[in-house]
């Protein structure tokens, strides 16, 4: 009973995760909520763990680089685990009536949303507690940066100034003694004042020293040391001056009355000067500017990053640019000269000295100042940029999650790779960044401090991240082991499932045929052996697993304390470890950091990817284990399904024989019928030696082989009564080789036929033809020998299967040529009716192609409408009596396509149907083009009719009214004109409608002949032999065609037309013009008799046009009633007139509004 529970505990180790009576999905959904509740909960602990330290760098480029993680981690990370978390409280409050159901919340209390919303709550109170500190210590670096270069510059300042002094102060005791006294003095004592000067920047640079010591700055102690070397150094040289120059000159005598009446009036001289006179006002606020700026750039910042130092490059390139243009008024100073003379002149010389001194002090100053901007800018872009890329190969590596089992360990190869190249190509490029920094800190950069500062973040994070690689390099490798190892179980345990489902199935078959059996045999065999080879397998394997290490361990919980070894040197903090050294793991809720205990009793938090759980992994052990007891059992159960295999083969080897019958005693021939008899006694006496007499199985055994042996005893006695009947199959077997070689011979040769490409012409396919009609007859010469084959047959008098089989074969292969033959003389036929209607219709269509192709124009006289009209019927009549042929050839090549060919002349057939189709499309386009051009051409003819009849009207009577307008006499009145200009007015419609009609006429042509052109080039196209016709070789009286004829007849009818109208109207001024007033006013009366009586009155004498306008408008709207058109004359003076012209827009009767008033000409 134990043994059966243990087996059952092997194969069932665990109950299901799913209870097979709830709700399935339900179960699915609490699973899924389950999983990304516990993701998300181990995540907001790892966060808060990491967001809650708070041993911060000292450096002031690390703590931003920290800020801007912890900003980027509130806007890539947090957002969507925000998501996921109200995508579990979602999915929760959907399984709350599941929980109803079952009566209790099947999901841990840490996991629900109560506890998910206080983890998520206490990770943002750290995040925020984490930003404002940052913020915080950001700000204070920041400003003990700002004062450590402000004591920088302070202390380079008053450096070179002690410098300048100790170098003044040596050359003037050599010269002391020879100078005047009161000059002595003069000079001591402005050597007293600067040396004076120097002692409150050197005391303001001791009580910032002691304010960056309270602010711990890391550089306060070297920046301390070399302020009190600096004041040493003053104190040395203060007691220098009063050694080599106070004593001295206290040792001269001179007048004192004359040194101090001297100085005096000096003093009193300069200050008057100076507040009354302009340009030494001037030269002294220069000076005073000069000052201040150059104190202004002395003290100015350089920044501590990237940001603060464009910033201040930025406006240092504006203060410059002042300064330079300062220059002027430097220029405009020294002109000033001309305006003293004497001692106004010495004394003036004396401060544009002093001023130029200073100016050129500030100049130098500023532009040192711009070098070393520009310097400090370019190096801070290219260290922040690497110290980028640096920064993001580390998170990568922190971050990365070797416990995850979706971890694709090719890409993480591929990565490791790729980061091992790049490192290498920018080492060359990282070792130029140091160059760089270096050579600043060489030359006494006075921003040294910000790239010391940044130099040694570079080598600090190309430290890690080398160490990081290092990492990466063993964990990739352990991974590795770890996935191939679990893999390589888990198919081991599918090989041996495999197996013993085989031996379960196949080889616990107690019924099966003899050859089965003997397969059977061969497979258990071969299934031993593979069982030996994968013992040693299964040895290796169990080796291996005590040096796989514990990956899942990496994001499970501390239970107990556990070592865990070093994989590359940290420091960081109060932690110091070295490589392979060993700790104490007290917890791995933080996901990037674990808290550590190192040997000498220090506590403090390590990053997870420089520690490794060292093997071997209990998981591996008991994988090993389990697979050594699957195959211990795969084994025993081959060994049983063995000796069963055996028994159950004798009793089917037993089976067989009593099933045969004597044709299959004898099919097997002598030497395999005692060979199957020598094997099964010999099978049958060593299992019944090896076995129990008094087994029921064994005793049945010997029974049923005593029948065995009677039967073959009697098969044995009849087949050398049939051996004579061999002998006539042995003739059949010769005749039927014979046969089926000639028969197999013809099917090559048919094949052959059947293969070879397809005729592409008529002379081709009647050759094809010939040979397949040979063939036939000489397949057709073989029908004799097979009848005699038949007829041997029938004489055998034991016919086997295999000789009934071997004639069957034979006619069967007869027919088959047979029927091949024939369907390739119908492909033949099919063949023959494609290639005979492309011959035909090829010629047809090319005969019709060059009659449309000879018509380019349509005619331009009705009996050429009829021609043509004609010739394309005729064309017409030709396309319906071929429509016939050309469907008898489609018909053709679609019922070969149909039929189908071998693949091998399939390029043939598809060649063919190309042919056909080509032709098919010229086919169709000639018809196309014969239903345009009828179209085109009926309604030419009816255009034509119309057109004819109505241009000879009116050239007829344009052709008399000139004639008759060059009759008329030149007195002719003005009221004659006037008629034949209305008649010519008149007549305009009719010359609009002949217009009108010819321009259809000629649209209509102008398409005939697009059209026909447009065959032409699309014929030369698809025919490169085509020739089409040529324009040049048209005899002189040809047809120019309708479009150009009755283009000119219209011309010409227009213009003789307009030709009227203009020397009527011309005539008609002239006319006017000779008469004066009373011509015109005849006209008018005419006109308004005509119209309206009423209006003839008041056309009486010019003098009405002058005195009252009204009238004028009246006769004016009767002239335009009436239809009269050069209109009114206006009479401007007693001696002169013009003539006007007048347009209405709407005039209906006699008191139609007159809208435009005439223009005077």
């Amino acid at each position: 009973m134990i043994t059966y529970l243990s087996s059952l505990y092997d194969v069932f180790p665990e109950p299901p995760q799913i209870h097979p009576l709830f709700d399935m999905e339900s179960q699915r959904r609490v699973q899924e909520y389950r999983e990304m509740a516990q993701t998300l909960l181990y995540w907001c602990r790892e966060k808060t763990s990491l967001l809650q330290e708070r041993a911060f760098p000292t450096t002031l480029i690390e703590l931003k680089r920290l800020l801007s993680d912890l900003n980027r981690f509130r806007s890539e990370e947090v957002p969507p685990r925000l998501r996921d978390k109200q995508r579990l409280f979602t999915i929760y409050k959907e399984l709350e009536k599941y929980f109803e159901s079952i009566g209790e919340v099947d999901v841990e209390t840490e996991l629900r949303p109560e506890s998910l919303e206080k983890a998520w709550h206490r990770l943002m109170s750290a995040l925020a507690d984490r930003d404002m500190i940052l913020q915080q210590e950001v700000q204070r670096l920041e400003r003990l940066q700002k004062l450590a270069d402000k004591v920088q510059r302070e202390y380079k300042h008053t450096e070179t100034v002690i410098t300048k002094i100790e170098t003044r102060i040596s050359e003037e005791s050599r010269r002391i003694e020879r100078l005047h006294p009161v000059e002595a003095k003069n000079i001591v004592e402005g050597l007293e004042g600067d040396i004076r000067h120097l002692e409150q920047p050197l005391q303001e640079m001791n009580d910032d020293c002691h304010s960056l010591k309270d602010g711990r700055y890391p550089q306060a102690g070297d920046l301390h040391k070399k302020v009190t070397k600096l004041h040493q150094r003053w104190s040395q040289l203060r007691t220098t001056f009063h050694t080599s120059l106070v004593q001295k000159l206290s040792g001269l005598s001179y007048p004192v009355q004359e040194t101090t009446i001297t100085k005096q009036t000096r003093v009193v001289t300069e200050t008057r000067q100076i507040g009354t006179n302009p340009y030494f006002r001037d030269v002294q606020e220069y000076t005073e500017w000069c000052q201040s700026k150059l104190k202004q750039l002395l003290t100015s910042d350089y920044g501590s990053d990237l940001p603060s130092a464009k910033v201040e490059r930025e406006r240092h390139q504006h203060e410059h640019k002042v300064i330079d243009q300062f220059h002027s008024k430097i220029i405009q100073a020294e002109r000033h000269q001309s305006n003293f003379s004497g001692d106004e002149l010495q004394l003036y010389q004396q401060k544009l000295s002093q001023l130029q001194k200073i100016y050129a002090e500030l100049l130098s100053t500023s532009t040192k100042r711009q070098s070393d901007l520009d310097a400090l800018a370019d190096f801070l872009a290219v260290a922040t940029a690497e110290l980028s890329w640096l920064n993001d190969r580390e998170q990568i590596e922190v971050s990365r999650d070797w416990a995850d089992k979706n971890l694709d360990l090719s890409a993480v190869h591929r990565y490791y790779e790729n980061l091992m190249s790049e490192l290498e190509d920018r080492e060359k490029h990282f070792a130029t960044i140091l160059d760089r920094g270096e050579a600043l800190l060489v030359q006494q950069h006075p921003a040294s401090k910000c790239v010391e500062g940044h130099l040694q973040a570079l080598q600090s994070q190309w430290s890690w991240l080398l160490q990081l690689t290092l990492c990466l390099e063993v964990h990739l490798k352990h991974a590795t082991d770890y996935h191939l190892f679990f893999d390589e179980i888990h198919e081991a345990e599918t090989w041996l499932a495999k197996r013993d489902d085989i031996l379960n199935t196949k080889y616990s078959q107690s019924e099966f045929s003899l050859d089965q059996g003997e397969g059977l045999l061969r497979g258990m065999q071969d299934i031993r052996e593979e069982l030996n080879a994968f013992g040693g397998r299964v040895a290796r394997m169990q080796d291996q697993a005590t040096t796989i290490v514990p990956l899942k361990q990496r994001k499970q919980p501390v239970n107990r304390q556990c070592t865990v070894q070093t994989i590359c040197s940290y420091k960081q903090g109060n932690i110091s470890l070295e490589k392979n050294e060993s700790c104490t793991l007290l917890d791995t809720s933080g996901r990037v950091k674990w808290r550590v205990k190192t040997n000498k009793g220090a506590e403090g938090s390590v990053h997870g990817v420089c520690l490794l759980l060292p093997p071997p992994d209990q998981e591996a052990i008991e994988a090993a284990d389990r697979l050594k007891r699957l195959f211990d059992r795969s084994i025993a159960l081959w060994q049983k399904k063995q000796l069963r295999l055996r028994q159950n083969m004798i009793f089917a080897t037993i089976k067989v024989v009593k099933g045969w019958d004597f044709e299959q005693f004898l099919a097997m021939g002598a030497e395999q019928r005692t060979a199957i008899r020598r094997a099964l006694n010999d099978d049958a006496d060593k299992l019944l030696a090896e076995g129990d007499p008094a087994d029921p199985q064994l005793r049945r055994l010997r029974r049923e082989m005593d029948e065995v042996n009677r039967l073959f005893d009697e098969f044995e006695k009849r087949a050398r009564a049939e051996e004579e009947s061999k002998q006539a199959s042995r003739i059949f077997t010769e005749q039927c080789i014979s046969l089926k070689t000639r028969l197999e011979e013809m099917a090559r040769e048919l094949d052959h036929i059947i293969l070879s490409p397809m005729p592409r012409d008529l002379d081709s396919l009647e050759h094809a033809v010939q040979i397949l009609e040979d063939y036939k007859r000489r397949l057709g010469l073989l029908e004799p020998d097979l009848k005699h084959l038949q007829e041997t047959f029938r004489t055998i008098t034991l016919k086997t299967p295999a000789l009934k089989k071997s004639l069957d074969n034979l006619l069967e292969l007869w027919k088959e040529l047979n029927t091949q033959a024939s369907l390739h003389g119908d492909r033949l036929k099919l063949l023959e009716g494609a290639l005979a209607g492309l011959e035909d219709n090829e010629q047809v269509i090319s005969d019709l192609e060059g009659k449309l192709s000879r018509q380019l124009e349509l005619p331009s006289s009705q009996e050429g409408l009829y021609e043509v009209f004609k010739r394309l019927s005729s064309i017409q009549e030709t396309i319906s009596a071929q429509q016939p042929e050309m469907d008898k050839m489609n018909d053709s090549a679609d019922q070969l396509g149909r039929m189908g060919v071998p693949t091998k002349v399939l390029g043939d057939l598809k060649r063919l149907h190309a042919n056909v189709e080509r032709l098919n499309s010229r086919w169709n386009n000639i018809c196309g083009q014969l239903a345009e051009r009828l179209r085109s051409v009926e309604t030419a003819i009816g255009l034509m009719k119309n057109l004819q009849t109505s241009i000879v009207v009116e050239e007829t009577w344009v052709e008399k009214q000139t004639e008759k307008l060059q009759a008329l006499p030149t007195a002719t009145s003005a009221r004659e004109l006037d008629t034949m200009l209305g008649e010519a007015m008149e007549r305009a419609p009719r010359i609009e409608q002949v217009n009108l009609t010819g321009g259809r006429l000629i649209r209509e042509a102008k398409i005939y002949d697009g059209k026909c052109l447009h065959y032409i080039d699309w014929l030369v196209e698809i025919r490169p032999s085509f020739s089409p016709p040529r324009q040049d070789l048209r005899p002189p009286d040809a047809d120019p065609g309708a479009t150009d004829v009755y283009s000119r007849r219209l011309d010409t009818l227009n213009e003789r037309y307009e030709s009227l109208l203009e020397q009527l109207t011309q005539r008609l001024k002239t006319a006017i013009e000779v008469n004066g007033a009373d011509g015109l006013t005849q006209i008018v009366r005419a006109r308004c008799e005509i119209y309206d009586p009423t209006l003839t009155g008041t056309v009486t004498s010019p003098t009405l046009v002058i005195n009252n306008c009204d009238p004028i408008d009246d006769i004016m709207i009767a002239c335009m009633t009436a239809g009269f058109h050069l209109y009114a004359i206006v009479i401007i003076d007693n001696n002169r007139i013009a003539l006007g012209s007048a347009k209405a827009s709407t005039c209906t009767g006699p008191n139609a509004v007159f809208t435009e008033r005439f223009d005077c000409l």
